[in-house]
């Protein structure tokens, strides 16, 4: 009998996820569009959109205080360039709000939607019912705080994992609470590194086959807001053709781009060309993710 009660409640728990949350359409809210982060940079939210995607697996934490979702998320993806632990501090705008969080290594994973059924996927979490700050720390003691009443005072900081090189991890913070407050993410006092040294550069250039667009590849990934409309982020050495606009491709997507289309106002001649790139329109060049 205890057994049904049990299925019961958890089945209610589903069902109020269902139909207490809208699906998650804004950029950055879905693992598959996750934001690319630097080590050596902030990143400020400023408001969270309440919505909800899924339901993940929790190793450690079961019952029905196991039935975990990724109630008003957004997502992180990065790189580990150099092995050891990372530490991280999420500072909510509002310090009574409740945020949780969970890091997944996705190396290899083609369908990042995985994190939602593949427990193997976990690396560290804490799901505490408190408020406050929260993150990682080399202080903590366990790599898992599962669910609890905000007055048990479950702590609110989980062991710093240890990061793989060349691996690549995501991380989810969801905002329990249910105001849209937002909150700030930085990373520091760990010894692994999520910065690319690499600096940033062109790597090719070549015209379509009509001559009327220039497809460039550059050497790493860089941010689409980096990259102006217009074309001015590009010079041409002719005055025959110009560059009248820039797209990236997969910036309706994503947030980063590792080529991009320059459109011309008419196709060029057949000869050689230097494509040289500079401050656009809004006082840079193309930056990579730690600008």
């Amino acid at each position: 009998m205890k057994i049904k009660i049990g299925i019961f409640i958890i089945n209610i728990l589903l069902v109020c996820l269902a139909v207490n949350a809208q699906p998650c359409s804004t950029l950055g809210q879905n693992p598959s569009t996750a934001f690319p982060v630097c080590g050596i940079t902030d990143f400020s939210q400023a408001t969270v959109p309440t919505c909800l995607n899924n339901t993940i697996p929790v190793p450690g934490c079961n019952g029905t205080g196991g039935i975990y979702g990724d109630k008003n998320p957004f997502w992180y993806r990065f790189t580990c360039f150099q092995a050891g632990t990372l530490g991280f501090l999420i500072t909510p705008n509002d310090l009574g709000d409740d945020y949780d969080w969970q890091l997944f290594d996705i190396t290899g994973v083609s369908n990042l939607d995985a994190v939602y059924t593949d427990a193997s996927l976990f690396v560290v979490g804490n799901w505490s019912g408190s408020y406050g700050l929260t993150g990682s720390s080399a202080s903590a003691n366990s790599v898992i705080q599962c669910a609890s009443d905000p007055a048990g005072s479950v702590p609110k900081f989980s062991k710093e994992p240890v990061l793989k090189l060349g691996h690549v991890y995501l991380l989810l913070v969801s905002h329990y609470s249910d105001s849209q407050s937002g909150y700030k993410l930085s990373f520091g006092g760990g010894t692994a590194s999520i910065t690319d040294p690499k600096l940033p550069d062109l790597q090719s250039a070549q015209s379509s086959c009509d001559a009327s667009e220039i497809i460039v590849a550059l050497n790493k990934k860089m941010k689409c807001t980096s990259l102006v409309s217009d074309g001015s982020d590009f010079m041409i050495s002719s005055g025959a053709s110009a560059i009248i606009s820039a797209t990236g491709n997969g910036c309706t997507a994503s947030f980063d781009l590792d080529t991009l289309k320059l459109k011309l106002n008419k196709p060029l001649l057949p000869g050689n060309y230097t494509l040289t790139i500079k401050n656009g329109a809004d006082g840079n060049t193309l930056l990579d993710n730690c600008d």
